[in-house]
């Protein structure tokens, strides 16, 4: 999975391809072919991979108070200022997205991590509100306004190559939280 991850900083979803990913594997080729009958199945695996580790990672958090599982939740999913292997695995991973609709594993993939931080933004909101610190909400809305605005930010930062952009939308994003979730108490 690492060697899969380098490949797709390094190459993008295009340019990678099974021989790319091995010459950043350490073992040889041919365990690669052994386990994989293609790109595509190793990708669909990679996003899999992914997404168990992003699910662990919000387990990891699941004691702390509302607020603070909030902010670190957008933090995991859009850093203010990323790291460029970062932006690059954003690049590679837009270009997965594309594919999708004629790809159901990466469907699949994408459809399941949409689903994961949708669930982990509701749940987020819906204990905020249950110990006061946010509104009473359409936690559901809110959450899928959220994971709207992250996901039009992210595309649009790779798209126009403006990483900064991914801050000045949790600035606001947090300005919305300060002003629209947050109970006046």
């Amino acid at each position: 999975m690492i060697a899969t991850f380098q490949a797709l900083c390094k190459h993008g979803y295009a340019g990678t391809s099974i021989s790319r990913i091995a010459e950043e594997f350490p073992k040889s080729k041919s365990l690669l072919y052994y386990h994989y009958e293609d790109k595509e199945e190793l990708l669909s695996d990679f996003l899999a991979h992914l997404l168990d580790q992003f699910e662990s990672e919000l387990e990891a958090d699941g004691d702390e108070p509302p607020i603070e599982r909030l902010e670190t939740l957008l933090d995991l999913l859009a850093p203010e200022n990323p790291a460029e292997e970062r932006v690059q695995l954003l690049q590679a991973m837009m270009e997965m997205q594309a594919q999708a609709p004629h790809k159901p594993a990466y469907r699949e993939q994408f459809r399941r991590t949409n689903e994961l931080i949708t669930t982990a933004l509701v749940d987020v909101i819906e204990d905020g509100i249950a110990d006061g610190t946010f509104r009473d909400v359409d936690a559901q809305r809110v959450a899928e306004f959220v994971l709207a605005s992250l996901y039009g930010t992210l595309d649009r930062s790779v798209l126009v190559e403006d990483p900064d952009s991914i801050g000045s939308l949790r600035d606001e994003l947090d300005r919305y939280i300060a002003e629209m979730l947050l109970a006046d108490d």
